[in-house]
């Protein structure tokens, strides 16, 4: 007779994983998370999901979509493998609760958001409360396309009300208040605490060639995001804020040095929700891993936006909130399943491959929008690409020879010399691994 200890073994197992789920209520929605248990969050922003359907005959490898790369670098032909890495991470992880500051997609393909929120239930069904919110890429995006050999076509894109169909569950459906005039929201987290996602998009502005980066808060919306500031500070609760754009400058001028990140008339609009009591916002959008803050009469706001999973160093956060302090962490997602040439592994090929493109778009951006001779921006081109790309790593600190290299390019042009300077500058607040004192 065979032993029916496996059996039970198994049986008392499932029993144990049954019970340190949360359950769900009647709304299909996790409770929140009760007080005194510290509350843990994941951060992944910009995903720029393109489901693998998308291409066909080579055409990750055609001319359209290395057209389209050339213009916007991004690893997005490995996103798929990159999420599927990243969601393996977070079911081990278990935080109580992940965010997702907008850009799901690589430009609002329904597929993409359909198998996205596919995702998503998945790590619902684990437990893990997920809150999202459109991107600048996610919704009227006509740049949604399939690529086929060297051609692309048009394909299914996602309206305002598809986006919110689609990711009812996670975020609008357990809504306890929503503002009219756009996507944006009210979670309650756990008792006290509360989430606002602001939908600063333009997608209702968006015509034939697509979307656009820049965002802004609509008047009607900035009045609703005031009355729920203004109603949870009655009720003595605490809320942090969420947003695709920027609210504040990640590094001197930004908005000035490259506009459309942070969300328009920044500084008025940061004034007014400092003082209306907001102190934490996670954003996305510029791809960087980047913590950044903004004093108003004797108050902080502290912006902590998270990089993307198709761009170098491919982070994402770890958040443990505690009664006056976040506590944050930062993972590097450095190998997937595939294989690259010559045996490198992922972030080395990742890293080869975003310098490789930013030397040329650089070059570009210099000679065709600053006016740069060509040979100034052959010599400042690979300047830029490591102050960006030591700006999207976080914790930038400017290496001798780097120093040395921006201080000939100030003798040909002080002006690029002092861009390329402001990137490399970060604000003094750990960027990665840290902890955040709030009020």
């Amino acid at each position: 007779m065979k032993s029916k200890l496996p059996v039970i073994v198994i049986g008392l197992l499932c029993q144990l994983t049954l019970s340190c789920k949360k359950v769900l209520d009647e709304h299909g929605h996790f409770p929140p998370v009760t007080p005194g248990h510290p509350l843990r969050m994941a951060i992944v922003s910009d995903i720029h999901y393109i489901d693998p359907s998308l291409f066909d005959s080579n055409g990750a490898a055609g001319t359209a979509f290395q057209d389209y790369l050339n213009k916007d670098p991004k690893l997005l032909q490995y996103s798929a493998l990159v999420f599927r890495k990243v969601m393996s991470q977070l079911l081990l992880a278990r935080p109580d609760i992940l965010l997702v500051p907008g850009d799901i997609t690589k430009d609002g393909e329904k597929i993409d958001h359909v198998t996205m929120a596919g995702f998503f239930n998945r790590l619902r069904q684990h437990g893990i409360a997920v809150y999202v919110m459109p991107g600048n890429h996610d919704i009227n995006n006509a740049k949604a396309k399939k690529y086929v050999g060297n051609n692309d076509y048009p394909v299914a894109m996602t309206s305002k009300s598809d986006f919110e169909n689609i990711y009812a569950s996670f975020g609008y459906r357990a809504a306890i208040a929503r503002d009219t005039a756009s996507l944006s929201y009210v979670v309650q987290l756990q008792p006290g605490l509360r989430l606002i996602s602001i939908d600063a998009s333009k997608y209702e502005d968006y015509g034939p060639d697509g979307d656009v980066a820049e965002g802004r808060i609509k008047p009607a919306t900035l009045t609703w995001v005031l009355a729920q500031l203004a109603l949870a500070k009655k009720q003595k609760t605490r809320i942090f804020a969420m947003m695709h754009h920027n609210l504040i400058e990640h590094y001197t001028g930004q908005s000035q040095v490259d506009p459309g990140y942070v969300v328009d008339n920044w500084q008025p609009i940061a004034d007014t929700l400092i003082r209306a009591g907001l102190r934490v916002i996670f954003t996305g959008h510029y791809h960087a891993q980047d913590i950044s803050s903004y004093a108003y009469n004797g108050n902080t706001v502290f912006d902590i936006e998270t990089g993307s999973l198709v761009t170098p160093p491919i982070p994402y956060r770890m958040v443990t909130v505690s009664d006056d302090r976040l506590d944050i962490t930062s993972t590097r997602i450095t190998s997937i399943d595939a294989d690259f040439p010559d045996g490198e592994s992922y972030e080395a090929y990742s890293n080869q491959f975003l310098s490789g493109h930013l030397d040329g778009y650089f070059y570009a951006l210099l000679t065709g929008v600053y006016g740069a001779p060509p040979s100034l921006a052959t010599f400042a081109a690979p300047l830029f690409r490591n102050g960006i790309m030591a700006h999207f790593a976080g914790d930038e600190k400017l290496p001798p020879d780097q120093q040395a290299l921006i201080a000939q390019l100030a003798g040909l042009s002080p002006q690029l010399a002092g861009i390329v300077t402001t990137l490399w500058t970060d604000t003094g607040i750990r960027d990665n691994n840290t902890s955040v004192v709030v009020e």
